[in-house]
């Protein structure tokens, strides 16, 4: 009987581990991914035009908006939204700063 709770801890043990493990490796992927698109932000956001900020501004602020529609209905943690419309918020700005238009 023994032998068998030994079994089953280690598949218990075995299974949390791997589920670790492909989270951590998820989030690491998220992160370069994060990583790449903020410098992406960073080379791209002073050569714009004053003109492209405005328009990108408006497509932007659609966009977040269709994105909030669809996850309307999925259940997520508060962080998530409160991170969105941080993060929402700190590009609206820069592309304001940028364009002129001091939203």
């Amino acid at each position: 009987m023994e032998n068998h709770d030994t079994t089953n801890r280690d598949r218990l043990t075995d299974g949390a581990a791997s589920t670790a493990r492909r989270n951590s490796e998820a989030v690491a992927r998220f992160g370069a991914r994060l990583g790449v698109l903020c410098k992406f932000i960073d080379a791209v956001l002073p050569q714009l035009a004053a003109e492209q900020c405005t328009q990108i501004d408006r497509s932007f602020r659609q966009g977040v908006e269709e994105l909030l529609a669809r996850t309307e209905d999925v259940v997520m943690p508060p962080t998530y939204h409160t991170t969105l419309m941080e993060q929402t918020n700190v590009l609206l700005s820069a592309l304001a700063q940028r364009g002129g238009t001091g939203r």
